[in-house]
């Protein structure tokens, strides 16, 4: 047997814990055990000798999280049969949906070159032809409602979640829904709208206090936006969970604090959560805004973002807003590298990459013919971080699966690919046993069962 080269060990007075990538689990294991597995696993000791004082409940544990493979397992391999298990998938199918590309924002960093749109009703039942030719070989369907401002074109939305429910309960299928959303028209009646038709999730932008939230996030003509986001959140948390994302660059990070203080004292902890999001500008559109924002020179490289976002995930579990969390492992990492998923424009257009939303050269076909979609869709089932040599030498991996397939095919983008596991995994662990230790009951015989600890890498958008 040989240790996992996904394992990121960290030792303490109680235990030694060990986190695996491949499974996203933590285990804690007695110091004494941890030193016999080390003998073990260095050949240090003779192949059979049985007293390496590894004990059979410990290594069973180890196997089990896969933090102990076989000496012939080829790890890689294992990954990439996984990435290609998910890429193809097709029991599962997944839209992103633009009801509207227009927006009430105006968002200095946005990638998207916005006009007024509003989902009509023939693009609607083709949304729905396209459902009901996947419906009778899926188990699961899932939809992000975007923009845009998705709220803008309520209307579609609501009519479309309706005709959802109704075909999925038929058919027996699975149906989960969620929503991108600026959150100014969140409001008490929205929300209860929205829960009705199963969206159960809404991710919400707010980039700090209220003089710098009204800078990076005013509304179209000028205007404030803060409270009216924050009255709607109250409503929010009592009808779905509630992500809040803080878009953050070298510009307003020095003023999260002040956000998350705001946040507790309205009363938030325990009902959301805050997390860090990188602005990127993107320069593949040259009619979006956020073209002309990073030749402002304030946005963080991935290096940067991923110190600021272990800084402000700390921040935010001090406020109670969180435990700060691992990522799980994944097959592959978003829409754009997955066969039987697709983003619908307001006009019907087809995307693979929401970072592609609004950006004519990035069209790879119309909903009214989805089977029939043009090459640059082969690009993106093409991407394989396995042909990088970065990649597959890092330990992060198996939680990003090479990160954003966007970036990494773009030169200019090409450093931005990755999630921030790569850069801080180790303060990452320690930071959780630490956090963990104060309330996790001793194990029975001195160790833990693999517990799942985190949640994706998520990869934040400015919509």
């Amino acid at each position: 047997m040989k240790q996992s080269q996904y394992n990121v060990w960290v030792d303490r007075p109680d235990g030694a814990y060990v986190y695996n990538g491949v499974t996203g689990t933590l285990l804690r294991i007695p110091i004494d055990e941890r030193v016999a597995l080390d003998r073990l696993t260095s050949g240090e000791l003779a192949a059979g000798a049985y007293d390496h004082g590894l004990s059979i409940a410990t290594a069973d544990r180890l196997v089990r999280g896969r933090m102990m493979v076989a000496d012939d397992t080829d790890e890689l391999d294992l990954l990439r049969a996984r990435y290609e298990s998910s890429r193809h998938n097709m029991s599962s199918f997944g839209l992103t949906i633009l009801t509207s590309l227009g927006c009430n924002f105006d968002c200095p960093y946005c990638f998207e070159a916005k006009h007024p749109s509003i989902l009509s009703p023939s693009v609607e039942a083709s949304v729905l032809r396209v459902l009901d030719d996947q419906l009778p070989r899926i188990d699961n369907f899932h939809v992000t409602w975007f923009g845009g401002e998705p709220l803008v074109g309520k209307r579609p939305l609501l009519a479309l979640s309706d005709a959802f429910v109704e075909r999925c309960d038929a058919a027996g299928v699975e149906y989960e829904a969620s929503i991108v959303t600026n959150g100014y028209l969140l409001t008490e009646d929205t929300c209860r709208e929205l829960a009705d038709r199963r969206v159960d999730a809404a991710q919400v932008g707010l980039d700090g206090p209220p003089e710098v939230h009204n800078r990076m996030r005013p509304l179209v003509g000028g205007g404030d936006s803060f409270w009216r986001i924050v009255e709607n959140l109250h409503h929010a948390v009592e009808h779905m969970e509630v992500v809040v994302r803080v878009n953050i660059d070298s510009s307003n990070v020095e003023a999260t604090e002040d956000l998350l203080r705001i946040l507790a004292d309205e009363g938030f902890p325990g009902k959301l959560v805050v997390y860090p999001g990188h602005i990127m500008g993107m320069n593949d559109n040259a009619a979006a805004p956020s073209t002309s924002y990073r030749a402002g020179h304030t946005c963080f490289t991935s290096e940067e973002f991923a110190a600021a976002s272990f800084a402000f995930s700390q921040l935010a579990r001090d406020y109670g807003f969180g435990l700060t969390g691992l990522p799980e492992s994944t097959g592959t990492p978003c829409t754009a590298v997955r066969a039987n998923e697709l983003i619908v424009g307001s006009d019907g257009e087809l995307y693979k990459c929401w970072d592609s939303v609004g950006n004519n050269r990035e069209v790879i076909g119309h909903i009214d013919d989805y089977q029939n979609l043009n090459g640059r869709l082969r690009r993106w089932l093409k991407y394989d971080p396995f042909s990088n040599d970065e990649c597959v030498n890092c330990i992060a991996l198996p939680v990003c699966m090479g990160g954003c397939a966007h970036h990494a095919m773009d030169i200019n983008l090409h450093e931005d690919r990755c999630g921030t596991f790569r850069f801080n995994y180790q303060e990452r662990v320690e930071d959780y046993v630490e956090a963990r230790r104060g309330v996790t009951e001793p194990a029975t015989h001195g160790y833990a069962e693999p517990v799942t600890v985190g949640a994706p890498e998520r990869r934040p958008r400015s919509a």
